[in-house]
Protein backbone atom coordinates (compact mmCIF):
# COMPACT_ATOMS: atom_id res chain seq x y z
CA UNK A 1 0.00 0.00 0.00
CA UNK A 2 2.77 2.66 0.68
CA UNK A 3 4.59 1.96 -2.83
CA UNK A 4 0.99 3.08 -4.00
CA UNK A 5 1.30 5.92 -2.03
CA UNK A 6 -1.26 5.00 0.99
CA UNK A 7 -0.68 6.29 4.00
CA UNK A 8 -1.72 4.28 6.99
CA UNK A 9 -3.83 6.14 9.95
CA UNK A 10 -2.21 4.60 12.75
CA UNK A 11 1.84 4.35 13.41
CA UNK A 12 2.44 0.51 12.48
CA UNK A 13 3.97 0.24 16.15
CA UNK A 14 0.80 0.28 17.02
CA UNK A 15 -1.17 -0.79 14.02
CA UNK A 16 -3.73 -3.96 14.59
CA UNK A 17 -2.75 -7.00 13.03
CA UNK A 18 -6.91 -7.91 11.64
CA UNK A 19 -7.59 -4.41 9.78
CA UNK A 20 -5.34 -1.70 9.02
CA UNK A 21 -6.85 1.69 8.22
CA UNK A 22 -5.90 4.26 5.66
CA UNK A 23 -6.47 7.77 4.76
CA UNK A 24 -8.03 8.48 1.90
CA UNK A 25 -6.30 9.91 -0.87
CA UNK A 26 -6.06 13.41 -2.02
CA UNK A 27 -6.10 12.88 -5.48
CA UNK A 28 -9.16 14.34 -7.02
CA UNK A 29 -10.21 11.24 -9.40
CA UNK A 30 -10.15 9.25 -6.33
CA UNK A 31 -13.69 8.06 -5.26
CA UNK A 32 -14.05 5.09 -2.17
CA UNK A 33 -17.59 4.13 -3.56
CA UNK A 34 -16.11 3.75 -7.27
CA UNK A 35 -13.14 2.43 -5.61
CA UNK A 36 -14.82 0.01 -3.51
CA UNK A 37 -17.85 -1.06 -6.31
CA UNK A 38 -14.91 -1.96 -9.09
CA UNK A 39 -12.92 -4.17 -6.29
CA UNK A 40 -16.07 -5.92 -5.42
CA UNK A 41 -17.08 -6.91 -8.91
CA UNK A 42 -13.65 -9.07 -8.58
CA UNK A 43 -14.50 -10.54 -5.38
CA UNK A 44 -12.59 -8.16 -2.87
CA UNK A 45 -14.46 -6.15 -0.71
CA UNK A 46 -12.62 -3.68 1.26
CA UNK A 47 -14.67 -1.31 4.72
CA UNK A 48 -15.38 2.41 4.86
CA UNK A 49 -13.77 3.82 7.74
CA UNK A 50 -14.25 7.30 8.87
CA UNK A 51 -13.19 6.66 12.45
CA UNK A 52 -13.28 10.20 13.55
CA UNK A 53 -13.04 13.71 11.23
CA UNK A 54 -10.93 11.58 9.28
CA UNK A 55 -11.79 9.86 6.08
CA UNK A 56 -10.44 6.20 6.13
CA UNK A 57 -10.82 3.03 4.73
CA UNK A 58 -9.77 -0.22 6.25
CA UNK A 59 -8.65 -3.43 4.64
CA UNK A 60 -8.98 -6.34 6.67
CA UNK A 61 -6.75 -9.23 7.07
CA UNK A 62 -7.93 -11.94 9.56
CA UNK A 63 -9.57 -15.24 8.35
CA UNK A 64 -7.81 -17.44 5.40
CA UNK A 65 -5.74 -15.18 3.48
CA UNK A 66 -2.18 -16.20 2.42
CA UNK A 67 0.42 -13.89 0.96
CA UNK A 68 -0.92 -14.50 -2.54
CA UNK A 69 -4.39 -13.02 -1.60
CA UNK A 70 -3.08 -9.77 -0.28
CA UNK A 71 -0.61 -10.03 -3.58
CA UNK A 72 -4.26 -10.17 -5.59
CA UNK A 73 -5.61 -7.41 -3.68
CA UNK A 74 -2.62 -5.04 -4.16
CA UNK A 75 -2.70 -5.89 -7.85
CA UNK A 76 -6.49 -5.02 -8.23
CA UNK A 77 -6.50 -2.05 -6.26
CA UNK A 78 -3.12 -0.46 -8.54
CA UNK A 79 -4.84 -1.48 -12.10
CA UNK A 80 -8.66 0.15 -10.23
CA UNK A 81 -6.93 3.09 -9.48
CA UNK A 82 -5.13 3.36 -12.82
CA UNK A 83 -8.60 3.05 -14.46
CA UNK A 84 -9.93 5.70 -12.47
CA UNK A 85 -7.33 7.92 -13.54
CA UNK A 86 -5.69 8.48 -10.29
CA UNK A 87 -1.89 9.62 -10.36
CA UNK A 88 0.21 6.98 -8.68
CA UNK A 89 2.05 7.04 -6.13
CA UNK A 90 -1.27 8.43 -4.17
CA UNK A 91 -0.52 11.53 -1.68
CA UNK A 92 2.91 12.82 -2.89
Amino acid sequence: MRRLGFVPFLDPAIQSFIITAFHSPTDPAYRFAELYHRLSNRGMIIYPGKLTRVDTFRIGTIGRLFETDIAQLLHAIEDVLLDMNCTLPLNR
